[in-house]
């Protein structure tokens, strides 16, 4: 028998299906040791939640057995090797899960991590658009001249024939890139390396190498940023970058904070130099409240959680971990397998 423990919160419909996968598999879960969601399809829940003494025993005694986990458990990062002894396999339930498997000192061992890539991309992609659109039609102003009952016509604006630069063309930027190429943009991409035979063609009109991100960004009027948060990635956008950004361009970040010099952003944003912005992730989080960029009128903030739908989450996740669950029992390859050196 594989042992499967669940360690974040799942409806019952989604435990079922996850049990019903193979006789030959023992899923543990209880819903009482996992923390409750603070809303549908939250697999964090509350900051302050703790299990009872009583509750943590039991739940050691779970993740003793665990051969495969789905989910990072609460309280069990650092440890977590010490704690499941006969761990083979971890699937989390986010799409970046470099830089927590490295807390839990996975990427040094045996462990497969695999993450929860592409569930999120629709939604992320979704914001960008809708960012994008209110940009070029003027959202904002419409709002103001309506609550004054200002009747002012003028010009619109259109992203039919604008450039967009994605960023990173992993599913989340390649989802955007989707839903773009309809409203009549050039694509623009940037990745890490690029080949001839690279299927990211498919998504984009040119491509960039990371190395020559400064010549991709001159060119475009919307800026799209979905890298994953790894030392590599670190303030790769930073004043240097953003300088190199086409003056009046609109900027979106839904990847991670960390990528981007959020000073020099707010310097860019105050000098009109970026236009606006919509922002999803911060280099902390929860954002401060003395941050500036709360002041600032061109930017939409977004508390980092603009993926949660709660209606098509779950069932992705479980579609992902049901997929997952009959490849390791069959001894293929997993979807979403982490790369330990490039943390994505």
């Amino acid at each position: 028998m594989t042992t499967v423990v669940i360690s974040s919160y799942f409806e019952d419909e989604h435990i079922q299906r996850i049990q019903s996968v193979d006789e030959r598999l023992n899923v543990l879960y209880r819903e009482d040791l996992v923390p409750p969601p603070r809303w549908e399809a939250d697999h964090i829940g509350p900051a302050d939640w703790r299990r009872t003494p009583e509750q943590e025993d039991e739940f050691l005694k779970m993740l003793a057995e665990a051969e495969v986990l789905y989910d990072f458990p609460r309280g069990h990062i650092r440890d977590l090797l010490s704690i499941a002894p006969k761990l083979r396999w971890i699937q989390g339930s986010m799409a970046g899960a470099g830089e927590v498997a490295g807390k839990a000192g996975l990427l040094e061992t045996g462990v497969t991590v695999t993450t929860a890539s592409g569930v999120y991309s629709g939604p992320l992609a979704e914001f960008a658009l809708m960012a994008m659109l209110q940009h070029a039609k003027r959202l904002g102003r419409l709002r103001e001249e309506k609550a004054a009952k200002l009747w002012r016509q003028g010009i619109s604006g259109t992203l039919e024939t604008k450039t967009l630069c994605v960023v990173g063309l992993g599913n989340i930027g390649r989802a955007v890139a989707v839903r773009a190429r309809p409203f009549g943009m050039r694509v623009v991409g940037v990745k890490r390396t690029v080949r001839d035979t690279d299927e990211a063609w498919n998504y984009a009109d040119e491509l960039y190498e990371t190395a020559d991100l400064n010549a991709a960004l001159g060119a475009a009027d919307y800026v799209v940023l979905t890298l994953p948060g790894t030392p590599e990635t670190r303030r790769l956008l930073d004043a240097n970058a953003l300088a190199s950004v086409k003056p009046g361009a609109y900027f979106v970040n839904i990847g991670r904070g960390a990528v981007v010099d959020e000073a020099a952003l707010v310097e860019a944003l105050r000098s009109g130099w970026i236009l606006g912005a919509a922002l999803d992730v911060f280099e902390e989080e929860p954002l401060p409240k003395e941050s500036p960029l709360w002041a600032l009128e061109n930017v939409i903030i977004s508390p980092h959680s603009t993926d949660v739908v709660p209606e098509t989450i779950n069932t992705l996740q479980t579609d992902l971990f049901c997929d997952n669950l009959r490849r390791y029992l069959a001894g293929e390859p997993l979807v979403n397998e982490l790369d330990k050196k490039l943390l994505y």
